[in-house]
C-alpha cells in the first residue's frame, strides 16, 4: 500500500516530466514563429510573461502548490531527536502483543484493516472456452 507522501512524490515527479516536456515542445512552437530563443535567461522571461507560454503557468503553478504541501507536511512532524527510536516502541509492544491474547487479537483486525484499504491487483481474466 503507498503512503500519501509516496503518492503525492511520484504525482510531482510525473507532473514535473510532463511540465518538462509541454515547456519543449510550446519552444519549438515559439521559435518557429518567433525564431531562436538565445538563452535560458530569455526563455525564463518568456515563460514567465509571454501570452503563449500563459496556459502552462497553471501547471507551474500546480506543481508549486504541491511543493507548498509537502512543505507544510514536512513540518508536521517532529525531527529525529524529538522522536524515540522505534525499539523505544518495538520492543515492549511485540512483548506485549505476543503474551496477550486480546491486545493479539485487536493487532490482527488493524493489520486486516490496513490490508483491505491496499489496493488489490485484479484477478487474471479466465481465458474463453474454446468453441466446439
Amino acid at each position: 500500500m503507498k503512503n500519501n507522501t509516496q503518492f503525492v512524490d511520484e504525482l510531482r515527479h510525473s507532473l514535473l516530466d510532463l511540465h518538462k516536456a509541454l515547456l519543449d515542445a510550446q519552444r519549438i512552437r515559439y521559435e518557429r514563429e518567433h525564431g531562436r530563443i538565445s538563452t535560458s535567461g530569455e526563455f525564463l522571461g518568456l515563460v514567465l510573461e509571454h501570452p503563449v507560454f500563459a496556459w502552462l503557468r497553471t501547471l507551474s503553478a500546480l506543481i508549486a502548490r504541491i511543493d507548498e504541501w509537502i512543505e507544510e507536511q514536512a513540518q508536521q512532524f517532529p525531527s529525529e531527536d524529538e522522536l524515540p527510536g522505534h525499539e523505544v516502541f518495538s520492543k515492549p509492544y511485540w512483548e506485549i502483543v505476543n503474551a496477550e491474547p486480546n491486545v493479539l487479537i485487536e493487532h490482527v483486525k488493524l493489520w486486516r484493516l490496513l490490508e483491505s484499504a491496499s489496493p488489490r491487483p485484479s484477478p487474471p481474466a479466465k481465458p474463453a472456452p474454446p468453441p466446439q
